[in-house]
């Protein structure tokens, strides 16, 4: 079976990570069980899109003890409580390519804006450690990535074969979990009436935890719909003049250059920047950007682009063209 969470007790227990000896009142490990432990390290900065480091930092507020295939190290809790996990080791333990595996993570859109750099301590010799930016990957997404390794690159024949077999399960559990999505459910039905009971049990269940997924995402777009609706009307009501056609066509220009340079790179879309852009400026579309906050936007544009550009490269003219402002 895939890797499952299990939660256990609160007491301290010894874990032997990387040599020492720690305290942890959980422990994590792979395939196998998920307990949180004690740490206070202070990391840095999060990525989008595979590498494109911003304004935006990630602190680690605890260490945990995680165990992949026998090995045991520590990954990270961030402040956006999300764990990682060091790309380094587990290509150290699987004996891949490192270098190999970020470019592939960077260039697959699933999974790229789920790597980032954090600060971590790292061994150094016998005794000492030193604290160096390190790629780390958010934990849900171990799954994905392992799923898409060629087994073929890993030496080591029993991992290999574990890989493979854990490969075939991801699999297995990705049809179950979209198969209603492919196939008409009278098909299913067909299909499944000649399976052990227990199998048709499980199966049920995913087909009912897809459809429960499907309605959470129409309400989350209903929710959209009216965040928006609800924002425009505050906006009214509080005299808000919101950019004009001139400025948001502006907008998108300036958002397919910069979208199409992150693309060429691999380190994005345009919706990586439509996303930051949300966030950048809490709202559900860019059309309630504020007229007066548009410098703001066109300037946080402007160093985006310059930060990924070549140096001496040219601003494009829409980046320098003249603001537009309404008319009274």
């Amino acid at each position: 079976m895939l890797a499952r969470v299990h939660i256990g007790g609160f007491n301290p227990r010894p874990v032997h990570v990387d040599g020492e000896l720690h305290l942890f009142r959980q422990e994590i490990s792979f395939p196998g069980s998920v307990l949180i432990g004690v740490g206070e390290r202070v990391g840095e900065q999060v990525s989008l899109s595979g590498g494109l480091i911003l304004a935006e930092q990630l602190e680690v507020t605890d260490r945990f003890p995680f165990t992949f295939y026998g090995e045991t190290f520590l990954v990270a809790l961030a402040s956006d409580r999300k764990l990682y996990v060091p790309l380094t080791r587990i290509c150290e333990i699987l004996d891949i390519d490192t270098g190999g595996q970020i470019q592939r993570i960077q260039r697959d859109e699933a999974i790229a804006d789920s790597m980032v750099k954090l600060s971590l301590e790292v061994p150094y010799g016998d005794r000492s450690v030193f604290t160096r930016d390190v790629n780390c990957l958010r934990l849900d997404k171990l799954p994905y990535w392992l799923g898409t390794i060629d087994a073929n690159r890993i030496s080591d024949e029993e991992r290999r074969g574990q890989i493979i077999r854990y490969k075939r399960e991801f699999a297995e559990v990705a049809w179950a979990a979209f198969r209603s999505e492919i196939m008409p459910a009278d098909v299913l039905a067909e299909m499944d009436v000649h399976l052990p009971r227990e199998e048709q049990v499980y199966l049920k269940a995913m087909d009912e935890a897809a459809e429960l997924r499907k309605e959470v995402a129409e309400q989350q777009e209903r929710l959209g719909k009216v965040e928006e609706r609800v924002s425009g009307l505050e906006a009214r009501f509080e005299g808000t003049d919101f950019i004009n056609p001139a400025q948001g066509r502006q907008y998108l220009e300036m958002v397919a250059v910069l979208g199409d340079m992150l693309k060429s790179k691999k380190l994005g879309t345009h919706a990586t920047v439509h996303n930051r852009m949300k966030k950048e400026y809490r709202g559900p579309t860019y059309m309630l950007i504020p007229e007066k906050d548009f410098p703001a936007v066109r300037k946080f544009l402007v160093r985006w682009y310059e930060k990924l550009a070549p140096p001496g490269t040219p601003l494009p003219e829409v980046f320098e063209r003249p603001e537009q402002k309404s008319l009274l």
